[in-house]
This record gives C-alpha cells, sequence and structure tokens, in this order.
C-alpha cells in the first residue's frame, strides 16, 4: 500500500496559526480527514472557522503545528504550490474574474496544466456544471450567485484536486440556490474528491457531510457524524445557537 493509500487526505496536528503570533485564532487544533470525506466545519462566529481552512490553504501564517496532504508534508506552502500539490480553495469572496466570460475564466486556470489536458478538463466542468455550459460566453460578473458559487468550484475542480476546501459558499444565496450549490458539491464529492466545507447554514451543511466538526475559541469542541448532529440539544445550545439546532441558519 502506498503512503497516498495509507494516510488521511488531509491532516493537521497541533495547529496554531493566526495573523499576528501573539494572538493565535486557531490554537492547537488536531484533525485527521479520510480520503473522500465530507466534512462540515461549523461553529459560532468567531470561532476561528475560515482562520483555520485559510490556514491549511496557505493563505493565514501557521506558528506552529504541521500539515499534511496526503502524507506529504505541506505546511507553510504557498497557495499556488498548494494548486499544484492537489488541494483547492475557494474563498468566500472574489472568487471569480467578473469581467471575464466563464469560459475565459476556466482556460485562466487550465493555463497551470499541461496543453494537452486543458479542452479536455474544461469540458469535464461543462459535463459537470452544465449552467455554466449553457452560457460560456456569459461575463462571470452577469451569473446570479449560486452560478458564481459553481464557476468558482469549477475553476477550483479543474486541475484535478484531491481536496477542495470551500469557505462559507452559501453566503448571501436564496434557499433554492443553496440547494443547488449543495447538490452540486455531493455530486463532486461523489466522484471522489474529498471536501471540507465551512458553512454557517447548519442545517444545509449537515443535510450534505458526513462528518461534523464543530470549533469553539479555536479549538475543535466536537467531531462525528453529520447525521442527527442537528438535533443534539447540548450542541445546539453550546456552539451551534438554538435555533441552528432546530435547522436553522446559525
Amino acid at each position: 500500500m502506498s503512503v497516498a493509500e495509507a494516510s488521511p487526505a488531509l491532516a493537521v496536528e497541533a495547529l496554531v496559526a493566526g495573523y499576528e503570533p501573539d494572538l493565535p485564532i486557531v490554537k492547537g487544533i488536531d484533525a485527521s480527514i479520510g480520503q473522500g470525506d465530507f466534512v462540515a466545519i461549523l461553529g459560532p462566529n468567531g470561532a476561528g472557522k475560515s482562520t483555520f481552512v485559510k490556514a491549511i490553504a496557505g493563505l493565514v501564517p501557521i506558528h506552529a503545528g504541521a500539515v499534511t496532504l496526503a502524507g506529504r508534508p505541506i505546511t507553510g506552502l504557498a497557495a499556488h504550490l498548494l494548486v499544484r500539490a492537489g488541494l483547492a480553495f475557494v474563498p468566500q469572496t472574489e472568487n471569480i474574474f467578473a469581467s471575464l466570460t466563464i469560459d475565459e475564466n476556466l482556460k485562466l486556470c487550465a493555463g497551470v496544466m499541461p496543453a494537452g489536458k486543458r479542452s479536455e478538463r474544461i469540458a469535464a466542468m461543462y459535463d459537470l456544471f452544465p449552467d455554466l455550459a449553457a452560457r460560456p460566453t456569459t461575463p462571470a460578473g452577469a451569473l446570479s450567485g449560486g452560478q458564481r458559487q459553481m464557476l468558482a468550484t469549477a475553476r477550483a475542480l479543474l486541475v484535478e484536486p484531491t481536496v477542495i476546501i470551500l469557505d462559507e459558499p452559501s453566503a448571501g444565496l436564496s434557499p433554492k440556490l443553496v440547494g443547488e450549490v449543495f447538490e452540486t458539491l455531493a455530486r463532486v464529492n461523489a466522484l471522489g474528491v474529498t471536501i471540507v466545507l465551512v458553512e454557517q447554514n447548519v442545517r444545509a451543511a449537515l443535510g450534505v457531510a458526513r462528518t461534523a466538526m464543530v470549533l469553539a475559541d479555536g479549538r475543535i469542541v466536537h467531531r462525528g457524524p453529520a447525521k442527527g448532529l442537528a438535533e443534539d440539544p447540548r450542541l445546539g445550545e453550546m456552539f451551534l445557537g438554538h435555533h441552528a439546532a432546530a435547522g436553522e441558519t446559525a
């Protein structure tokens, strides 16, 4: 068995991260995410969720600890090198080039790939996202919020990552569009891509994820199956907010 087969898709050990060394936001997190898993990272505002995934993605300084991708050390690697290593990150905002068309967005991202694979991968993204295939010449800035998230996800998937991290993809979307985006993520996960999802929309996240991690004050305070977590009154009251426990957005 190879190292990649024997190792989790993504693992962090004693991770400490934040914008200032003496003011850590992530405070010693240990986590292991299995290959093909779909993990929802939940918690109240200010818990450190976005900082946690941005540190993994090379966008926030790591002050201590280690990150591995399929057993390969990636701690502190620059974001563009992480993409080549197999880790893709979709930020909450500014995740597309609004002045470019859908096709131009995809072709720009495909530029990091061997020339012989570019057309094939763009075609695969159009197969996966038929809404994008129907309007390739549309400027990305004219897309709906849900379509923008689909384009951002397609851009990330284009380079065939083994792990994709998304930071609150449902932010600002209507319930219908949230459903469409999360259905798309479920299809992506079914293809074998490991997904790590930071979300405030607890109900939607728990509806598609297999595993849930709850953060509070920069630490993981719960990890377990996503199914049934929203009905756990202790977790609902302590970490997600009373209404979130009943299935509403936290």
